[in-house]
């Protein structure tokens, strides 16, 4: 009895050990968490064991030096300790300390992720990085193959966040992503069968709250502030076709979301998927001069925005084509310090406009002195395509319009229907010959 039990001990030790043969840590491979140490190679070989037959290279709490690049392979997961979005406190978690690329945004990106790959539960820091003298990098993490995992990570200082778009791909996937960025945040293109964006907020606060020595004072806060405000795009969206993005925030930069046209590149498979085809739901862009630009959509699907907020303006450029959607969002906010002017809609493409149960506010900050709102700037500006707006309330909290709507003389088509002016009634120009039926709007007190 005694013999067939040590037996059985011993078989399921074995059994164990099998099962555990696809976990690794970098420890074993030499890495050294005391923040001086180049773990680079430590690292990459830990990754690379790991890839001949697929598995999760395990990462500590603490800091880890790292002076080159990293590529996870197909089939390997890259995981620290953290399980959900987290801040940036050094010793609490697993944080990489990022140093190549400075000065070079086109050099090689800090972490590359392959087919299948995963990056998780850990934060990014670059400790060259300073508010006085920011200077570019390259992309922290960037995308080189399909299925793909970012999820519970931050960046806590990044020039140039995430990059799922200079290669195409397929089915990326990004979760619980805190992210300060400098000069690009997220960047989206070259993706075909459902990318999904969840949970990504592109915020200062990661860099502020880092442990000392690297906390930023309030002073360095304005300056960082300043500095995004200047240069920063949050979500830049190009060639994909049925993205989902739900819970995605940006603030205090250039511009919140940016959606281009990429030229294909030669033997590139997205052929047909020509600009951004997306579905946005509870996100929103505030404290930005721009809240949204378009540059370019795809004809026959375009985008939709809703339950969204926007504080600043929406531009559409004048090469789009397709429709641009928003259902129950509110625009509000310091749009008479943006480059609209007070404009929170401006169409200048030959594409579709539709509104439906949004409201248009004229609150603006008021800690802010010496604005004053000019009621000759309408709130829309259709200078081009086509409206429907529907279902709507215009709040000008005393503000007495001139123009709610401008129609201009190459607009194509509005209906103006349902809608509701708080405390006044709705004003329609139309200096076009487009066809434009305006009915069943109503005012309160």
């Amino acid at each position: 009895m005694r013999l067939w039990y040590t037996a059985f001990i011993m078989l399921l030790f074995h059994f164990q050990a099998e099962a555990g043969i696809s976990d690794f840590d970098v420890m074993d491979f030499g890495a050294k968490p005391d923040g001086v140490f180049d773990n680079t190679s430590a690292f990459q070989n830990a990754l690379d064991e790991a890839g001949k037959t697929g598995g999760v290279v395990h990462i500590p709490c603490r800091q880890f030096r790292i002076n080159g690049t990293l590529t996870i392979p197909t089939g390997v997961a890259l995981e620290g300790m953290a399980r959900g979005p987290h801040m940036p406190v050094n010793d609490k978690v697993t944080m990489l300390l990022a140093f190549a690329g400075r000065d070079n945004e086109n050099s090689e990106p800090f972490i590359c992720l392959e087919t299948n790959a995963t990056i998780k539960g850990l934060s990014i820091f670059y400790p060259e990085q300073h508010v006085s003298d920011i200077r570019p990098y390259p992309w922290t993490i960037a995308v080189r193959g399909s299925r793909t995992n970012i999820i519970d990570v931050t960046c806590a200082n990044s020039y140039n966040g995430i990059d799922c778009g200079s290669f195409a791909n397929h089915s990326h996937h990004l979760r619980n992503v805190s992210m300060t960025a400098l000069r690009r945040g997220v960047y989206i293109d070259r993706t075909s069968d459902i990318g999904r964006i969840e949970n990504v907020h592109i915020h200062a606060v990661n860099w502020w709250s880092m442990s000392e020595p690297y906390t930023l004072t309030r002073e360095e806060l304005d300056t960082l502030k300043q500095y995004t405000m200047k240069n920063l795009e949050g979500f830049i969206i190009g060639r994909c076709d049925w993205e989902y993005m739900t819970n995605c925030f940006a603030i205090w930069m250039k511009t919140g979301f940016r959606f281009i046209h990429t030229p294909l590149k030669e033997g590139e498979r997205t052929k047909g998927i020509d600009e951004a085809n997306i579905l946005i739901t509870q996100s929103g862009s505030d404290m930005s001069p721009l809240a949204v630009v378009i540059e370019k959509l795809q004809d026959h699907a375009g985008i939709a925005f809703e339950n969204c907020q926007f504080m600043n303006g929406i531009e559409v450029q004048e090469e789009n084509t397709g429709p641009l959607k928003f259902t129950n969002c509110g625009f509000w906010g310091e749009t008479l310090t943006g480059k609209l002017k007070g404009t929170i809609i401006q169409n200048r493409g030959s594409g579709q406009i539709f509104l439906n149960s949004c409201h248009f506010s004229t609150w603006e900050d008021p800690n802010r002195t010496g604005i004053v709102w000019n009621p000759d700037t309408p709130l829309i500006d259709l200078q081009n395509g086509s409206l429907i707006i529907t279902g709507c309330v215009f709040k000008d909290y005393g503000v007495d319009f001139k123009t709610h709507i401008l129609i201009r003389n190459d607009a194509e088509a509005a209906v103006i229907n349902g809608n509701i002016v708080q405390g006044g009634t709705l004003k329609v120009e139309n200096t076009s010959k487009a066809d434009v039926q305006t009915f069943g709007n109503v005012h309160t007190r």
